[in-house]
């Protein structure tokens, strides 16, 4: 009995200094400590992981086992896919015993959640809130609340979305956390502007504009969130037509953004600036210069879902200006990334099930098998299942749809510049077939003006003025005959001017001669034309061809003419 006493009050202590609240508000200190660092200072949150698992080391205290998991959180924050597991990992080894590391969980699975699914992460967040209440504390409380309502907002429900806004604006300080207060007026105006009272969306925003610019500092965060509000705040004036206003803020949100690098806010002002210029009558010139603004957005986004929203609004102005090299390249973009989005989607709803039936099942064995919760789980789970199902068909869908309707647009594209490539054909033939015509009488011209010559020889009757005349009309006719040719080859200059760049560029070695020749063999002239084109002999012709073709590296067997007609 003597020895159980003390054995008794040893294990007492030692139950008393790691009971539930001195463990939350020892998670609560450690958080107050990582905070400052997260984003920031990585190697110290780094340092204080390592100290944690130290003392886990050292003494054994699962306690601090959770502190170095906890610790470690942040240090993943930029990895999703990472972090979820180790957010389940966490709640498992906690198993419920403190609220703060509940709490936490819940909280980073919510957000995790938010977009893929919903209904999940409104589970999370509501078992959260329940936790934090319990406890008295507000670890998290007005965060939550913060973001509940944010849920609620996404799902179309902006009453119960503005009752939260407000639990979230009473719960925060507004001495020490202006920022936050700030954001729940916005919030509260978001939910006005839905709820089709413009005017109240104004008021509340304005509320937290003044709020925020009645500060002598501000912190770069805080700059950042004030060129937000007004982005949201040009929309409101947009409702109440004054486009006018709403312009000037979107403009500025544009500039502040593009300055401050944040590319992500910079797309979204782009994007309702050419909203507020459609609305105007297309203004393009305005909107090129938005447009222009995507050759520094682009690169500098990471998200797949922001890159497929510069391309469709890309898209939309290229459409509308006729641009089809711009418009056949973004749209290539745009399958590549949507085919990359949708593949990460996938990736990561595969990874999500199976930390999803990992944590479930490890869940149903630690409470002991109890049927009536497992079913309910299952339930969740099935509902979860068949909500992720519907939406990667609704993105198959899509993206089928947008397959279709880009390669129905090639296919309009293709036709197009093949029949303008038909007709340069054509007029390119009807050009050769007159200029053919053309030499072909300037020839017989000329045997008929030889003949006339050797005719005047012969004959002893010569009268001079009969003589003069004839052949005066006959130099008209040769001389009308070059006319006509010349005009044809002139329309062809600039044609052949590019041709013989391309050749020369191809192949640097041959004389300008060579190149002009070349002209005449794509159009596959005899040599007796070309030779009364150009005041060489028929057999200089003929010797040049070769030459051509032997630097060319051409056999007797290829034609020349087939091979320049690739230029």
């Amino acid at each position: 009995m003597k020895l159980i006493l003390p054995f008794l009050l040893f294990l007492f202590l030692i139950i008393s200094c790691h009971s539930p609240e001195k463990g939350n508000e020892y998670f609560d200190s450690l958080n107050k400590e990582i905070s400052p660092l997260r984003g920031k200072r990585m190697n110290e949150i780094k340092k204080i992981y390592s100290r944690e698992l130290q003392k886990y080391q050292q003494t054994g205290d699962r306690l601090f086992l959770l502190g170095s998991k906890y610790a470690e959180l942040p240090l993943k924050a930029d990895e999703r896919l990472k972090q979820i597991p180790m957010v389940y990992e966490l709640l498992r080894l906690n198993n419920g015993k403190y609220s703060y590391i509940s709490i936490a969980c819940n909280f980073n699975l919510a957000s995790q959640f938010e977009k893929s699914s919903p209904e999940w992460s409104l589970k999370c967040i509501d078992k959260a809130i329940e936790l934090d209440e319990k406890t008295g504390k507000n670890y998290y409380l007005p965060h939550l609340y913060h973001f509940k309502g944010r849920l609620l907002y996404n799902n179309n429900d902006y009453k119960s979305a503005l009752d939260f806004f407000y639990k979230a604006l009473h719960a925060y300080d507004p001495g020490t956390q202006v920022l936050y207060v700030a954001s729940m007026y916005n919030n509260i105006g978001m939910c006005y502007d839905k709820m089709k009272k413009v005017d109240l969306a104004i008021t509340e925003t304005g509320k937290a504009i003044d709020l925020l610019e009645k500060k002598t500092v501000l912190s770069d965060a805080e700059k950042v969130f004030i060129n937000y509000i007004k982005g949201s705040l040009a929309q409101y004036f947009l409702q109440a037509n004054d486009d006018k206003k709403a312009e000037e803020l979107l403009s500025t949100e544009l500039n502040f953004s593009l300055n401050n690098r944040n590319y992500r806010m910079a797309l979204y002002a782009s994007k309702e600036l050419i909203k507020l210029y459609k609305i105007k009558n297309y203004d393009l010139a305005k909107t090129e210069a938005v447009i222009n603004s995507f050759k520094v957005i682009e690169p500098n986004l990471n998200a797949p879902a922001d890159k497929i929203q510069l391309y469709e609004i890309a898209l939309e102005y290229y459409s509308e200006k006729n641009d089809i090299q711009n418009f056949i390249t973004t749209s290539k973009k745009l399958l590549k990334t949507n085919k990359e989005n949708n593949e990460l989607i996938q990736k990561e709803l595969k990874i999500n099930f199976d930390i999803a039936d990992s944590y479930i099942i490890k869940s149903v064995n630690n409470e002991n098998n109890d049927r009536k919760k497992d079913n309910i789980r299952l339930i969740v789970f099935v509902i979860f299942l068949f909500i992720i199902f519907m939406i990667i068909i609704v993105v198959l869908f899509r993206d089928k749809q947008k397959k279709e309707e880009l390669i129905r647009k090639e296919k309009e594209i293709s036709d197009s510049h093949k029949k303008i490539l038909e007709q340069n054909i054509n007029l390119q033939k009807e050009k050769i077939r007159n200029l053919h015509l053309n030499l072909n009488l300037k020839t017989e011209t000329e045997r008929a003006f030889l003949e006339n010559l050797k005719k005047i020889k012969r004959s002893k009757n010569i009268q001079p003025e009969e003589i003069l005349k004839d052949l005066q009309f006959k130099i008209n006719n040769l001389i009308t005959i070059d006319r006509k040719g010349n005009d044809l080859i002139n329309e062809s200059s600039i044609e052949n001017q590019l041709f013989m760049e391309k050749l020369s560029t191809e192949f640097p070695f041959l004389t300008a001669q060579e190149l002009k020749l070349c002209v005449y063999f794509k159009l596959n002239l005899a040599a007796k034309e070309i030779s009364l084109l150009e005041n060489l002999s028929v057999g200089s012709i003929r010797v040049y061809k070769a030459k051509i073709k032997s630097r060319l590296n051409l056999d007797k067997e290829n034609d020349l003419s087939s091979f320049l007609n690739r230029f």
